[in-house]
């Protein structure tokens, strides 16, 4: 497990940055983002609940009702985050809105200092200046022009706050609980939250063939195999490697925007996008590193 963990996680985060050029395509073919993104949740639910039957009877259930509840509240900031985003790519590209997720790794910093009450080392605080000064570039921010909506940018950003919140309340929440079981639990939060948002503004004329068929795409690069995989897979790895592997999310968004939607990436674009994903590494592996060397001295 512990060999094959790295590739597992990075094929996940990879996923990640598959479906935002799904969306876009679905909504060239007349599928509009509320039925797309109700299909998506209710697919992977549908499927996380089918496959939850190889599970043990006696880990197929939370522990207790309030356990539950936490897990399936977890799954509606993974609703708030597809919500955000889809709805950013209204007024922005692909490439900028993945961009934009990316400040979920400083966020992440913010969160966990927030929650445990510890003020952010000298180093992470380094390495957000940069990942915004990265984020400036690989925006297309420059020159300051205004032909980047700003709206959009607040909406990705949006959504970069609800994974960061995903990140921080998932992983601690119900820890005990079997993967596939907690998956269900957070896909079926994840469902409810999106039905009530974008349930009204499905169409009774909605194209329900199209929309199952990009549904059942999405669904597996948004919930199904990501959620699997890191839900599987992470507790192998190393202590800050996963942060390191995410962040391949980040130029597999620019290059499926590329190669299926034909977008425009310049090269101070691409700059900015080695800048952040360099700065996520360094700091992760002098974490690691640090952290190495403490153990060795106890």
């Amino acid at each position: 497990m512990k060999k094959i963990a790295p590739l597992l996680i990075g094929l996940g985060a990879i996923s990640y940055g598959i479906p935002g050029s799904l969306f876009e395509l679905a909504n060239h073919q007349g599928v509009t983002s509320g039925i797309l993104l109700v299909m998506t949740f209710l697919i992977s639910c549908v499927i996380f609940n089918l496959v939850g039957i190889v599970v043990p009877r006696h880990q197929r259930h939370a522990h207790s009702h309030r356990q539950a509840w936490i897990v399936m509240l977890s799954g509606t900031s993974m609703a708030f985050t597809n919500t955000f985003y889809i709805m950013a790519l209204q007024y922005i590209s692909v490439a900028v809105a993945a961009v934009m997720m990316m400040q979920s790794v400083w966020l992440s910093i913010v969160l966990a200092a927030i929650a445990d009450r510890v003020w952010p080392s000298l180093m992470q605080l380094l390495s957000v200046l940069v990942v915004l000064a990265g984020t400036v570039m690989a925006a297309g921010l420059l020159p300051l022009d205004g032909h980047v909506s700003l709206f959009g940018m607040g909406l990705a950003f949006l959504a970069a706050l609800a994974y960061a919140v995903t990140i921080q309340f998932t992983g601690g929440a119900a820890s005990d609980l079997h993967p596939l079981t907690k998956a269900r639990l957070m896909s079926i939060g994840a469902l409810v939250l999106v039905a009530a948002i974008w349930g009204p503004t499905i169409a009774p004329s909605a194209n329900w063939g199209l929309a199952l068929k990009w549904g059942a795409i999405t669904s597996f690069f948004v919930m199904v195999f990501p959620l699997t995989s890191f839900s599987y897979f992470m507790p192998y790895l190393p202590m800050g490697i996963g942060p390191i592997l995410s962040s391949l999310e980040l130029p597999a968004s620019v290059i499926f925007a590329f190669i299926l939607l034909r977008q425009t990436v310049t090269p101070l674009q691409m700059v900015g996008v080695a800048i952040i994903i360099t700065t996520v590494i360094v700091t992760n592996w002098l974490q690691v590193r640090h952290r190495q060397q403490q153990s060795w001295l106890k």
